[in-house]
């Protein structure tokens, strides 16, 4: 027997192939196998913002998005990412508004006070404003032309508040109040035409690069600040422009060299043309149909001097911007300037990643021209023909159908959206649409990610209840296993949806399927669970839960928690003190045991020990977290919640009893006066009402009336009709039944 050898080992087939991830690539605007160049590890550029205003809800979207695909990547595929993100702090917006806000400021430190002088200027800023803006020449206008501006509503609205203002202010003046109050807030109303005024008057004396520096330090503070706020993991490198000048200008150099780049007047343009005629080079890759969109290319340039001539094509872009006065600049070969806004991502990749990206993300709107002339530049440096493998775009979000405008009065800052929503709610959203896709943000939107979140956390919340409680247990047996058919049923169902879960993430991270797939297991197990506790097996129970909680903490729903934890946790991390913990409970527990003595002793009824068991169900244990749910096998199921979750949900019970009690009131009330203007009206003897009875001239109705008091004849004499002494008589009828009602009353309240 000692050397008989082992029999053949049948190797296992499966029964269905595993997915391939597969991403949606820009490039190829189709889905593809994910193949990073270096096995495991992947090398990803992701645009950054640029820093001179507060981050907004299309910001939220973007970096959220791209926050889940990554965590997706790293923690449930495995990936081991370099993660780098920039910060444009140089750029025409930036020193605009940075020259803006200094100016304004400054200007409005020298005014004291209300003054035909400030009123003149800025009637004279209005016209200026007026001109340049909105095409007004005298009492007409000059072209249409400006309307096609996506700002020009904007201008009108800002035009229309600051003649308002200046009207007001003009009033006050004649009535001599020309107090510093006055006076800045006309300042404040009109503050973007008196800052562009200024900046006309004065921008060029500016030199002070702090000046540039400093804002786009301040948001990009704020900007971090958001981002740690919506649970997005800071990135592995950040990287800055304006840390970068020195590499952007050797950069440009080779590009020059290499023949894909030409010097005008102390700026360098990229040569697209050139670049495209040359053998396996192909500009405008992203959005070929794009190349030519004139609107697009002079936008991508800024609004500094976008129109510069000496370009030898008219898709050409700068890669070197000559500084002029008041612009923030830096020495080079061909003189004092500064980075065009293109070049910055392309250098700063290429210092990090060299010759090539796994993948590069950004939104939508900047696939053409900011992509495209990033992968013209980087090719043309490189000498390679493919330096992005995946360009990951995030789709545009639309508020309530339409586009984010400040004109619309619809922009939405993160701040904003954060008084109004969760960090928690926010994410939901975004993975319930899928991250290229374009998102209509609106009121039935967010309700939908707030019903999930209720729905998990009512799940969480009881789970963790049953699995606390079975703990106090967990080791008796009555001799009887609890793995029967429903629970088979549950654990196939679960491991049917671990599989349509994970072909959801495999096909370009399509997290509306997966929260879908989810949110089904979450209802079967509920379905399971109301079967009550004694027929539960915990430990199914548990191990869906955790699964959730997993998969939710990938997604970035849930923060820190440990593996072996179910639910969202606790929004903040604390030090525990057991006697700061413990104590509440212990003091409630205490009262509520005085309580039920005192009553003992007074030997009160059961209805007020009743009465003290649901004030400590709905009042002091709701007020430490905690929620008792009473059962049918008449046990409570304890839960712990985030008592301000069961505050508000308490405030909503009474406030629904408060009103219906107030409508039960208003009806009694209601009811009450019906009946005293019943009464009322039954004072009149119903044998006297239509001898009452008048025309218009005061006369009476009637001249006859038979012993009930019933009109037989009108005040002619002439003798009523059949149906309309019968119509009388229903009438008499309804007077006497009035009649006797009251009667019966006065009779009743005089005996009392």
């Amino acid at each position: 027997m000692a050397n008989k050898k082992q029999p053949e080992w049948h190797a296992p087939v499966s029964d269905n192939s595993l997915p391939t991830l597969k991403i949606y690539n820009s490039l190829t605007r189709t889905k593809v196998d994910f193949i990073p160049k270096k096995g495991k590890q992947i090398s990803w550029y992701n645009c950054g913002p640029t820093v001179y205003d507060a981050a907004h809800l299309g910001h939220a979207r973007l970096y959220v998005s791209i926050d889940i695909i990554r965590r997706i990547l790293t923690d449930y595929f495995n990936y081991d990412i370099l993660f780098v993100m920039n910060i444009t702090d140089i750029d025409d917006k930036i020193i605009l508004r940075a020259r803006n806000n200094y100016l304004f400021n400054n200007f409005k430190s020298t005014i004291k006070s209300l003054t035909p002088e400030l009123i003149e200027q800025i009637r004279s800023a209005l016209n200026d404003f007026a001109k340049s803006k909105l095409g007004v020449m005298g009492d007409g206008l000059e072209s249409n032309a400006s309307r096609d501006d996506p700002k020009y509503l904007l201008y009108v609205n800002s035009f229309r508040e600051a003649a308002k203002a200046l009207a007001e202010a003009e009033v006050a003046l004649e009535y001599n109040d020309t107090s510093e109050e006055v006076a800045h807030k006309l300042l404040k109303e009109s503050q973007l035409i008196v800052s562009e005024w200024l900046d006309k008057k004065d921008g060029a004396s500016i030199t002070d690069q702090k000046i540039f520096r400093d804002l786009a330090a301040t948001w990009e503070q704020e900007f971090m600040n958001d981002m740690q706020t919506l649970n997005v993991r800071p990135c592995d490198i950040l990287s800055r422009v304006s840390e970068y000048v020195p590499e952007i200008v050797v950069y440009i150099q080779k590009i020059i060299e290499n023949g894909f780049a030409y010097e005008v007047d102390g700026s360098v343009y990229f040569d697209t043309v050139a670049f495209n005629n040359k053998e396996g080079h192909h500009y405008a890759k992203l959005e070929p149909w794009s190349a030519n969109n004139e609107g697009l290319i002079e936008e991508g340039e800024g609004s500094l001097g976008s129109k510069l001539l000496g370009k030898r094509n008219k898709g050409d872009f700068a890669l070197w911007k000559k500084s002029k006065s008041g612009e923030p600049s830096w020495d080079s070969p061909w003189g004092f300037g500064r980075p065009g806004w293109h070049i910055e991502c392309s250098v700063m990749a290429s210092e990090i990643f060299d010759d090539y990206l796994d993948i590069h993300s950004g939104g939508i709107d900047l696939a053409f021209p900011h992509h495209d002339n990033e992968i013209a530049q980087s090719e043309a440096y490189h000498g390679c023909q493919q330096w992005v493998n995946y360009f990951v775009h995030v789709g545009h979000l639309n508020i309530e159908g339409q586009k984010m405008s400040k004109s619309l009065k619809n922009f939405i800052t993160i701040r904003q959206a954060l008084e109004k929503y969760s960090a928690r709610q926010l994410r939901l959203c975004f993975l319930l649409h899928q991250w290229d896709s374009k998102l209509d943000f609106k009121e039935s939107t967010m309700g939908e990610a707030k019903g999930i979140e209720t729905i998990l956390n009512n799940f969480f919340v009881n789970t963790k209840a049953l699995v606390n409680e079975f703990k106090q247990t967990a080791h008796e047996s009555n001799g009887i296993h609890r793995y029967n058919a429903s629970e088979k049923e549950l654990i196939n169902f679960f491991r049917e949806k671990q599989s349509t879960i994970h072909m959801a993430l495999c096909d370009s991270f399509n997290t509306p399927t997966a929260m879908s797939e989810i949110m089904e297991l979450i209802n079967k197990t509920n379905i399971y669970i109301s079967a009550g506790r004694n027929n539960i097996n915990i430990v199914v129970l548990e191990k869906i839960a955790k699964y959730v909680t997993s998969m939710l903490k990938i997604f970035g729903v849930i923060g820190n928690i440990s593996s072996e934890d179910i639910g969202f946790g606790e929004s903040e991390q604390s030090t525990i003190n057991r006697e700061e913990v413990v104590l509440p409970y212990l003091r409630v527990l205490s009262s509520f045991r005085d309580s039920v003595r005192e009553l003992a002793r007074q030997q009160k009824s059961h209805g007020e020990f009743l009465a003290l068991s649901d004030k400590l169900r709905d009042t002091d244990l709701v007020n430490l977290g905690v929620s008792l749910d009473d059962q049918e096998d008449g046990k409570a199921l304890v839960k712990l919640v985030d008592k301000d979750v069961l505050i508000k949900a308490r405030e909503a019970k009474l406030q629904l009893q408060a009103e219906k009690a107030a409508k039960k009131e208003a009806a009694a009330i209601a009811k009450e006066e019906e009946r005293k203007r019943k009464l009322e009206k039954g004072k009149l003897a119903a044998e006297d009402m239509f001898k009452e009875e008048k025309d218009e001239d005061g006369k009476n109705l009637y001249s006859a009336f038979d012993e009930q008091g019933i009109p037989t004849h009108d005040n002619n004499g002439e003798e009523l009709s059949k149906s309309r002494i019968k119509k009388l008589k229903q009438k008499w009828d309804i007077q006497k039944k009035l009649n006797d009602e009251y009667l019966a009353c006065t009779t009743s309240n005089s005996d009392n």
